[in-house]
């Protein structure tokens, strides 16, 4: 019965059942004609390490196009022309096929890869990265409320991830986070259009390629889907409670060129043993104690590990509820009466600069670029920050490269 329902919604939605093209003219023109569009664009958080921790009701594939805008038109209202012809040109792959999670409505619309593509650097950069893959997706309330479209009206608060995956390579670590990806999205008519862009993975069309779309945090959810190394499949994980959309990206095998994508993963440099939980979870000793350093960093820090165990909630700054690496610094300074953004980036600009590990101190703040991350130096090499892969814990502080050290508490 699923199937023979499948077939009928093919056919009744059937881009030969499409609006007449004077409509779609004057829709278009409607759309031009508006001021004001909200478009925002990201970065993901890093390369390397884009395991992290981010829930599924059931899915009917159908084909939805009428009721979205095109790949093409998405890259037009984002003044990309370049890409706009490229999404209407014989190398595009147009997809146009909708799943339902977690009460999303999740469409790809399609894919295109190669070189100079775009007009646009975003987020990559002063200049263009020369060979790329250009996804669009369409996200929607299933409920059909619009998705608000303004920083006030909650539009902050959202947060999608959405990346190409390569069956064969661990996903937890391969995905648009470290493939240099960077996306622009905007709203329109209560629908989220996103464009995420990232190197070129037609070079991997003969292994399964795939996109995943994920709401609630800003990496790779590994709860989210499952990993067959042996069979190199990737696969939703079905008892997962939220969106995680999954997508077979229909790339022909002959654009594949093993020998380059060879030379690429080689050249991200990925050491996936350097990420394992050997030092991102560490037992604290019975007998440890902060010790060192000002009075009130040391405060700071055993106040701090009184939370060990608690969960990691993107966004949050809650000791007890949960938090994200800058919402638990914030709330554990703010019992000492300090107040600290939540933000890694700026907390990065605040107290004063010290000089390598070497010189820190219980209390300060250590920071780590990729993805940008903050946690509490509590002395003998350690840490403890609010990590999403592994809760609030303790972790050894050279767990990856640290960027910046402060001192917020700098009395004596």
């Amino acid at each position: 019965m699923e199937r023979k329902l499948d077939e009928l919604l093919r056919h009744a939605l059937a881009p030969a059942e499409a609006p007449a093209e004077e409509c779609n003219r004057r829709i278009l023109e409607r759309i031009r004609g508006q001021e004001n569009r909200h478009i925002r664009k990201g970065r993901f958080p890093g390369a390397v390490l884009a395991a992290s921790l981010l829930f599924a009701i059931s899915s009917l594939t159908v084909f939805a196009a009428w009721r979205y805008l095109s790949a093409e038109d998405v890259a037009q209202e984002m003044q990309d022309d370049r890409l706009m012809e490229a999404f209407s040109g014989s190398d595009a792959v147009l997809v146009n096929e909708t799943q339902s999670y977690g009460g999303y409505e999740v469409s790809l619309l399609g894919l295109v890869s190669g070189k100079a593509l775009s007009d646009q650097p975003r987020f990559s950069g002063k200049s263009v990265l020369a060979d790329r893959s250009y996804a669009v997706v369409a996200i929607r309330n299933e409920d059909g409320t619009p998705m608000p479209d303004t920083w006030d009206e909650g539009y902050g608060e959202l947060e999608f991830f959405v990346s190409p995956l390569i069956g064969g390579y661990n996903p937890a670590f391969y995905n648009a986070a470290s493939m240099h990806g960077n996306y622009t999205e905007m709203c329109y008519e209560g629908v989220l259009y996103r464009l995420v862009e990232c190197d070129n993975v037609e070079i991997f069309a003969d292994h399964n390629l795939y996109l995943c779309v994920l709401e609630g945090k800003q990496f790779y959810d590994t709860e989210a889907y499952l990993y067959d190394e042996n069979k190199n499949i990737i696969s939703r994980n079905e008892s997962y409670e939220g969106l995680n959309a999954l997508f077979r990206l229909p790339v022909s095998r002959e654009k594949a060129d093993p020998a380059k994508a060879s030379d690429y993963m080689a050249a991200l440099g990925i050491r996936e043993k350097e990420f394992s939980g050997e030092k991102r979870a560490v037992t604290l000793d019975e007998s440890f104690t902060v010790e060192g350093g000002n009075e009130m960093g040391a405060q700071a820090a055993e106040y701090a590990l009184q939370f060990v165990g608690n969960p990691y909630v993107w966004g949050g700054d809650s000791l007890t509820e949960g938090a994200d690496c800058s919402g638990f610094v914030k709330a554990v300074f703010e019992n000492f009466g300090m107040t600290l953004p939540h933000s890694a980036e700026r907390q990065k600009e605040c107290g004063v600069p010290v000089e390598g590990l070497e010189n820190a101190r219980p209390g300060d703040l250590l920071f780590y670029e990729e993805p940008s991350h903050v946690a509490v130096y509590i002395g003998e090499g350690m840490i403890v920050h609010a990590d999403p892969r592994y809760d609030i814990c303790v972790s050894d502080a050279e767990y990856d490269e640290i960027v910046a050290v402060r001192r917020i508490f700098t009395e004596e």
